[in-house]
């Protein structure tokens, strides 16, 4: 059994057979534009190299049996584009065009995978001058096709952008995340050394404000700071006492 294939998929297989910069490629050419357009061909391309004579090569696509036979039973439906081509063929999947059906101004395209086999070669056509219309309508199609190519551009840009923009955002997130546990986890480390020099019980409740202030005024003074700092402070309050002592007999004999 033939493998069964989509109009969209016969598009790219040609868009990639007929790829810029040596061919043009455009779709749904008609061959007028405004009100005057009566017929169009599916796709159009034109060589773009000297080397491949610079001609005009029209396409119909049919990709069942039932359409081919269709366009068999309406001859005059291709001459309208026909006229203004140097060759003209029919591309299909296998199995749709029988022996025998082929026009003899036609050439005929197999589709394969993502290629083509050339089942007959077209002819080389005696075609007429391009008129403004038609014309008209191919450069409508080329000007669509490069307004299309800017429109997906921007789409992929915004697209990509948005993606950058999440990516960062995830980032910051996951940063901000990990410093907030870090910080949590540095405090609840701290809780239970204060806890553990305090002498509370782990589940015991305290005085968190009360304890805080406590621990600020030692800090103030400075005791905790070294060893240096404790053995000044009691020097200082030895020498006080000693100083108290001294003048207390005086106070005493001076009260009496």
């Amino acid at each position: 059994m033939a493998e069964r294939y989509t109009a969209a998929q016969v598009r790219a297989a040609l868009l990639n057979r007929y790829r810029a910069p040596e061919w043009a490629c455009f779709f749904e050419v008609a061959d007028s534009t405004g009100a005057r357009a009566t017929r169009s061909a599916d796709a159009i391309a034109m060589s773009l190299y000297p080397s491949r004579g610079l001609r005009l090569h029209g396409f119909e696509i049919k990709v069942s049996r039932s359409d081919w036979l269709h366009e068999l039973k309406q001859p005059e439906k291709s001459v309208a584009l026909q006229r203004y081509c140097d060759h003209w063929w029919i591309v299909t999947p296998a199995d749709i065009v029988k022996d025998g059906e082929l026009p003899p101004t036609w050439g005929h395209l197999i589709l394969k995978g993502n290629g083509f086999n050339c089942a007959i070669k077209a002819p080389v056509l005696e075609r007429e001058a391009w008129s403004p219309e038609f014309l008209a309508a191919l450069l409508r199609r080329a000007h669509d096709a490069r307004e299309q190519a800017i429109r997906d551009g921007v789409t992929t840009a915004m697209k990509d952008e948005r993606a950058a923009i999440e990516k960062e955002v995830e980032r910051r997130s996951k940063y901000e995340i990990e410093r907030h546990t870090r910080t949590t986890s540095d405090a609840v480390r701290q809780l239970a050394a204060i806890r553990e020099a305090a002498g509370i019980e782990p589940e015991r409740y305290f005085d968190g404000e009360g304890l805080g202030r406590a621990i600020a005024l030692v800090h103030r003074t400075g005791v905790a700071a070294t060893y240096g700092s404790l053995n000044t402070l009691a020097h200082h309050a030895r020498a006080m006492v000693q100083a108290i002592d001294d003048v207390r007999p005086q106070i005493e004999s001076e009260a009496a």
